[in-house]
């Protein structure tokens, strides 16, 4: 009769500690000690936690509770923790150990799941069965927002009082510098170790800032002249003399098409031009008189809408005023032209003028470095950041994203995205040239959305 009666004492615990399965009033004993799923719950200011999706893997009288690839985001507590769990049968009852804690769970156990290891064993409801779990909550280790930036060199090469200009060509990075009299070229595969090379056919006073690669081929116009290299090391001229335009800068690549600006000999004005097969040709637009001609940065990227954009920041106009202009480039086919060109400055006017920036796309957003106002004066925020295509910009997160300490403010440096990586190559300030070269790179660059 004692055994019987403590049967019953049994059988009712169970059915009100446990909502491992739909309780009845009468309860069948079963051999079966075995998970069918569990899940982590917790305050509301637990973040995360809903996100962790847990695989069970079964053995013969072990399991193991893992997330695998799913693990919970970066900074979740595991402090305050309910864990919650449904068994294929109605258990007799369900421990939890953590570390040297042993707790008898009852359905509402706010625990500390920091502790290790963490063990859950399950006795059948007959008592004849009895399998362990072993419980592996992950946390991902590493802060998703955080850009890990190192210093890859500080002496490239000898350095000269120079403007310098870096571009890809393929996997390798070609650094041109230009002293006001000669050009020199160097090279590099990592952007660590430098190499001088030859180079031939740019004019002597190059002004290098205006190079410009599409990946294949690299351009370079001047006045009625315009330059061509499939290598970067030797250059072939091509005459443009006697034409209705000379040409005044590079521009940008955008939409798989090569741009320049032109100017129009016989009205002086500025005329977006297009190179095609290495011929230059003249388009229907033309440019404000404020549009800059030098200084200014560019950057090509796809919208949210999927829509191909393209930036042009900052910069000098033609009558040396540097500028405040952001223009923005956008192609659409039902746009009359194809293009669309916006000067966001006009609605968006609260921006520093400045020039000697440079602009990148990365992880779906505009980064911009360094950079001077009109007076020569530094930015005090060395990167800027848009999460709207350009329209407005807040200085970065320097607790998530700052340059190492050997980073001196400057303009005119060059910054390169290769591999999900950012390259941060040279500039100068009003003392010096600088030579050196940083990289940078998001943790959740290669993670999966």
């Amino acid at each position: 009769m004692k055994h019987f009666l403590g049967y019953i004492i049994l059988i009712f615990t169970v059915s009100v500690l446990f909502s491992c399965n739909k309780t009845t009033s009468t309860i069948v004993p079963s051999n079966i000690a075995k998970l069918k799923t569990f899940y982590l719950t917790g305050p509301d200011s637990v973040t995360g936690l809903t996100s962790a999706v847990f695989t069970i893997e079964e053995g013969i009288d072990t399991g193991m509770v893992t997330t695998g690839k799913d693990s919970m985001p970066y900074g979740t507590s595991l402090e305050k923790i309910v864990p919650r769990f449904t068994c294929e049968a109605t258990p007799g009852s369900v421990t939890l150990f953590l570390g040297d804690t042993t707790v008898t769970l009852g359905g509402n156990d706010t625990l500390d799941f920091t502790k290790s290891p963490i063990v859950l064993k399950i006795i059948s409801s007959d008592l004849t069965t009895t399998k362990y779990y072993h419980i592996v909550p992950t946390v991902h280790s590493v802060d998703p927002d955080l850009y890990q930036w190192e210093t890859l060199s500080t002496a490239m090469y000898p350095v000269e009082d120079e403007e310098q200009q870096a571009v890809l060509l393929g996997d390798k990075f070609l650094l041109y510098c230009n002293n006001g009299f000669a050009n020199r070229l160097f090279t590099s595969g990592d952007a660590a170790t430098w190499t001088q090379g030859t180079l031939n056919g740019l004019p002597d006073v190059c002004r290098v800032k205006g190079i410009l690669c599409d990946g294949k081929k690299l351009y370079y116009a001047q006045s009625e002249t315009l330059y061509t290299s499939e290598d970067g090391a030797t250059w072939t001229a091509k005459d443009y003399k006697g034409k209705d335009f000379t040409m005044e800068t590079m521009l940008m690549t955008f939409n798989d098409t090569v741009w320049l600006i032109l100017r129009d000999t016989l009205t002086n004005g500025l005329v977006l031009g297009q190179i095609n097969a290495d011929t230059v040709r003249r388009t229907g637009f033309e440019l404000d008189e404020d549009f800059p001609v030098s200084g200014f940065a560019t950057v090509e990227f796809e919208s949210l809408s999927e829509r191909k954009r393209a930036a042009v920041i900052g910069g000098y106009a033609r009558s040396g005023a540097c500028t405040n202009s952001r223009w923005n480039f956008e192609y659409a086919s039902t746009i009359k032209g194809g293009y669309n060109i916006v000067n966001y400055s006009i609605e968006q006017p609260d921006f520093t003028t400045l020039t000697g920036v440079s602009v990148i796309w990365y992880k779906k957003q505009l980064m911009m470095f360094g950079g001077v106002n009109k007076d020569m004066v530094f930015r005090k925020d060395n990167i800027m950041v848009s999460k709207d295509e350009g329209y407005t910009w807040q200085a970065a997160d320097t607790s998530k994203c700052k340059l190492p300490e050997t980073y001196t403010p400057r303009q005119k440096q060059s910054v390169l995205v290769k591999d999900n990586n950012i390259y941060v190559i040279g500039g100068q300030n009003q003392q010096e040239t600088f030579v050196d070269a940083y990289k940078g790179r998001l943790n959740s660059i290669d993670w999966e959305d």
